[in-house]
């Protein structure tokens, strides 16, 4: 009689999503006792599934694509080390490879993404005409994209 194995791979995107905003909240910074908001940052990692936000992954289906993000509008500048402060530039950048280690079912790419938040289209708005080159569009759009990890079913 010949035996037959079946291995079932099973994969808890809430799990890779918890500690996906585990580790960037590790790495963010979170300010002074003199900031106005100190922690804000480190609290607003946003998590999206196919471009919408939700609050767990609870619904994630095979092939849909998860984002996070962070709607604060400084979010771009703490992330390329333009910030006035001293703070460690690069959190998303550095928490996609500490995530894809743990997790090596899933890939898990650092980009910038486009975002419809409120705050940072007011803040591109604002930032508009400071003396960089291209068009007032290009320049828009170039500062509302934020950084971001997206993670997908490997």
């Amino acid at each position: 009689m010949s035996r037959t194995r079946i291995v079932y791979r099973f994969l808890d995107m809430q799990e890779v999503v918890a500690f996906a905003l585990l580790t960037l909240r590790d790495l963010s910074p979170v300010g002074s006792v003199d900031d106005e908001h100190p922690g804000l940052y480190r609290d607003s990692h946003t998590v999206f599934i196919d471009g919408r936000v939700v609050k767990d992954v609870a619904g994630w289906r095979p092939g849909q694509q998860i984002n996070i993000s962070n709607p604060v509008p400084y979010a771009r500048k703490i992330e390329v080390g333009h910030m006035k402060v001293n703070v460690p530039p690069h959190v998303y950048e550095r928490a996609a490879p500490i995530i894809a280690a743990r997790f090596p079912a899933v890939k898990v790419r650092f980009l910038f993404m486009p975002v419809s938040f409120a705050s940072a289209q007011a803040y591109a708005s604002s930032e508009i005409g400071q003396g960089e080159r291209g068009t007032r569009k290009s320049r828009r759009d170039w500062l509302v994209r934020q950084p971001a990890l997206q993670i997908t079913a490997g």
